[in-house]
């Protein structure tokens, strides 16, 4: 096992290709998963408490309902009936909401209701401090389109009537309850999308950091040991393929044990048999870099190579994946490349997972990566015995090279 050893050592003499791609990029996943899925301080509602004042120049049953309707949405705030002193409240941010009833309001307004006729309005200020104002004024309006279907109703009722049956008419409430569609997991989100984020620096970290070590045992000296060592081409073979695929492992284990301690609660969302699939499919598209790697060493390409095409193909799956930006909102041409990327079906085989589709689902989507994988693969063997024949390599065109 020398040569694994040697292999493993050549990784970590390179530290900082781990560094960036796994530890950094992981980072940038975590901060762009927890913008996009808060986490949550509460489970219930609590409606935002808006400073109000009233400045009430009616006196009537009507305005005193409105005011007392206010009440209930935050704190009142008493505020002279001077202009500079309604200007200085609202201007410092001690009431967000100034709300004005006109001398006659309620006989105007009741007068309107019933004769069909457009309703007098109130004065209001907003302060530029605060959106909430806005959503209190619209409900001031929906208690005022109570109380005139109260008037309209009943032609022949007084004020005092009208406004009691519309007080009664706003304290019923719909009851709101959150539900999910049949067979989804809620509180998973997160969780899921920084694992499809995680397929970028999956596939830059493992392109590299292999490419590195199979670009090791092609250089000339290497080669050299390599062929009047007493170890068998297969054995040197599957070495090198022990040592890529700890690495692989080992940078699929930081990457989703970072998503798990700083998403735990979502992953724990997941049933058993769920998040099982979820990381057999993060395993099934690890296969695809790892290829890529193999078919990197194949071609004899070095550190820089590696680099770049680890970049550029982790950025290009990812885009075209629909991690970055959502393919719905791509053309239809983007929408049917994506599907020839190992980086959709992943996704698609997570959302599947994430709302407990059936099991060939899941399973289709991982045998589709380990198909890419396959690809690969292949291709990397062809590549790797058509250079073994050429002069570069040293194979049996060397012997027709005139010298």
């Amino acid at each position: 096992m020398r040569a694994c050893r040697y292999a493993l050592e050549i990784v970590a003499k390179h530290p900082i290709y781990l560094i960036i791609y796994v530890g950094f990029l992981s980072l940038m996943g975590l901060f762009v998963t927890s913008g996009l899925y808060p986490p949550t301080a509460s489970d219930e509602y609590e409606s935002a408490e808006i400073p109000f004042a009233v400045i009430d120049r009616d006196q009537s049953d009507l305005s005193h309902s409105v005011a007392a309707f206010l009440a209930e949405q935050g704190p009142s705030v008493e505020v002279p009936d001077e202009l500079q002193a309604c200007q200085d409240a609202v201007a410092t941010g001690e009431v967000r909401y100034l709300l004005i009833v006109p001398e006659g309001f309620e006989e105007s307004f009741l007068k309107a209701a019933r004769e069909g006729t457009a309703s007098p309005r109130l004065e209001t200020v907003f302060s530029f401090e605060s959106m909430g104002a806005t959503l209190v004024d619209t409900q001031v309006s929906q208690y005022l389109q109570l109380v005139r279907a109260a008037a309209a109703l009943q032609p022949a009722a007084d004020a005092e009537a009208v406004v009691a049956q519309a007080e009664a008419a706003s304290e019923k409430t719909a009851t709101i309850r959150e539900v999910a569609a049949p067979g989804e997991v809620s509180g998973c989100e997160a969780f899921i999308f920084y694992l499809q984020w995680s397929a970028y620096p999956l596939t830059v970290a493992v392109v590299v950091s292999v490419g590195i070590l199979m670009g090791a045992f092609n250089r000339t000296d290497v080669r050299r040991r390599v062929a009047v060592s007493p170890a068998s081409g297969l054995s040197m073979g599957l070495q090198k393929a022990l040592a890529g695929l700890v690495v692989a492992l080992g940078v699929c284990a930081v990457i989703v044990g970072i998503g798990l301690v700083f998403f735990g609660d979502a992953a724990a969302a997941l049933p058993a048999g769920a998040l099982a699939f979820v990381l057999g499919l993060v395993l099934a598209f690890l296969l695809v870099p790892l290829a890529i790697a193999f078919l990197l060493g194949q071609l004899g390409c070095g550190e820089n190579v590696s680099n770049t095409v680890g970049n550029i193909t982790g950025m290009v799956l990812t885009f075209l994946g629909g991690v970055w930006v959502s393919t719905d909102l791509m053309p239809e041409v983007v929408r049917t490349a994506s599907m020839f990327t190992p980086v959709h079906w992943l996704g698609t085989g997570l959302n599947a997972a994430a709302v407990s589709a059936p099991a060939d689902e899941v399973l289709l989507c991982m045998g589709v990566m380990v198909l890419f994988a396959a690809a690969i693969f292949a291709v990397a063997l062809v590549a790797g015995r058509l250079r073994a024949q050429t002069s570069e390599a040293g194979g049996n065109a060397a012997a027709a090279t005139p010298r």
